[in-house]
């Protein structure tokens, strides 16, 4: 196999593509002085890279990580610029997001424990108290709410951690605030403002979590619909059954709890993610033998035992090859005696692992141009106006 040369930035050496979305890319790498401990890096794009705005955002976006420093929450290393590249390294975890294990357990048609998903949203809901009441050095409040809590950026390391994993599209008081009316996140984790393109506050992260429980619950995606006007209506309705319609085995309680998570008034949601904690503490209370990491490790494995243990061996050939390392000799394949060629995990799986989407990566296929009738204007373009003007008009009419 022929090792291609790790490419630096910082002092990072970058040697796999993860993903690449609409403002960065994200890498593999290591830290040359400790190349035992993989990072993950993002790069703005050269594209954006030339735009004031975006350096902003991007660099707002390091700086707030830097300050969130919580075990429920990726740990930002660094963030900075190496030779007219803006990066932001953070730590990899090696393991799974929550939107890979519920569709892995909807295929074999279990669903998560329940003291599990309780303690996992348990793990979310202390991060995000954390991130919503933090404050600058002078003790003002810098109103962080994350606007995107969603199963793909919960990371489930297979040591049983549990992680958010993007702070991405966060608003703070010391960021490059969005403009009023964008809609930032995934629509089925939505809150019903949020939708709506309002203004929001830390309660729409409580009414992301409250989803993400129910779905953990039930296996349900309870809003999510046929495209995505039918399920900004659903989300906007916010009308859900009790997760015990879909599952028996949860209690009164937890249908309470998720209820007023998801209620559609925010003034009638939970007052703050420090409320939510509390309530899913107090669940808790006796069952915290079934919600130690070791517990949701041991789950996993028995989810992915064998996935687990092929992308140990490859993410380390992986590493290997990038850095010229020798590979261990691979054992032979019996009857044949065939040996087994070392290999790099894929650039899909490595995705997986560190929580991004690889379907969201995908380019799009250029469009076929529409034929310019003679002095006018192509009937694409003037029924895409229109489209335009009534999103606005539904959106504004909410």
């Amino acid at each position: 196999m022929t090792a291609r040369p790790p490419v630096p930035v910082g002092r990072y050496q970058l040697f796999k593509s993860l993903k690449k979305g609409g403002m960065a890319r994200v890498f593999l790498g290591l830290d040359p002085d400790r190349p035992e401990q993989l990072v993950a890096v993002k790069t703005l794009l050269p594209k954006l890279a030339r735009q004031k705005l975006h350096r902003e955002m991007f660099t707002s976006e390091g700086k707030v990580g830097l300050r969130l420093q919580h075990p429920n929450i990726v740990r930002t290393l660094d963030h900075g610029v190496s030779d007219g590249t803006a990066f932001i390294a953070m730590e990899f975890i090696f393991g799974f997001d929550l939107s890979t294990v519920l569709r892995r357990l909807r295929k074999d048609g279990r669903r998560m424990p329940i003291p599990l998903a309780v303690g996992l949203a348990r793990a979310v809901a202390g991060a995000l108290a954390y991130a919503h009441e933090l404050t600058d050095e002078f003790a003002q409040p810098l109103d962080i709410v994350n606007r995107d809590v969603s199963p793909g950026n919960i990371m489930i390391g297979f040591d049983g951690r549990v992680k958010l994993i993007d702070f991405g599209i966060a608003q703070t008081t010391i960021d490059v605030k969005s403009q009023i009316g964008s809609i930032k996140g995934k629509i089925s984790y939505m809150a019903p403002e949020q939708v709506r393109g309002l203004p929001v506050d830390a309660r729409a992260d409580l009414f992301s979590l409250g989803t993400v429980l129910y779905e953990m619950l039930t296996g349900v995606q309870v809003f999510h619909d046929e495209g995505d006007f039918a399920t900004m209506e659903r989300v906007r309705r916010a009308e859900a059954p009790p997760p015990s319609t879909h599952n028996p085995e949860v209690d009164a309680d937890l249908d309470a709890l998720c209820a007023r998570a998801m209620t559609r008034e925010v003034i009638d949601r939970y007052p703050s993610a420090r409320d939510v904690l509390r309530d899913l503490e107090r669940w808790l209370e006796g069952r915290e033998d079934a919600t130690r990491p070791e517990a949701m490790a041991e789950f996993l494995r028995s989810l992915f035992d064998r996935q687990i243990e092929e992308m140990r061996a490859d993410i380390e050939a992986a590493r290997k090859v990038a850095t010229g390392e020798p590979l261990p000799e691979e054992s032979t394949d019996a009857p044949t005696g065939a040996r087994r060629p070392p290999r790099l995990i894929s650039e899909d799986t490595l995705a997986e692992m560190a929580g991004y989407d690889p379907e969201a990566d995908a380019e799009p296929a250029p469009p076929t141009p529409a034929p310019m009738p003679t002095g006018g204007v192509p009937w694409a373009i003037i029924a895409a106006v229109v489209l335009a003007g009534a999103v606005a008009a539904w959106l504004a009419l909410r």
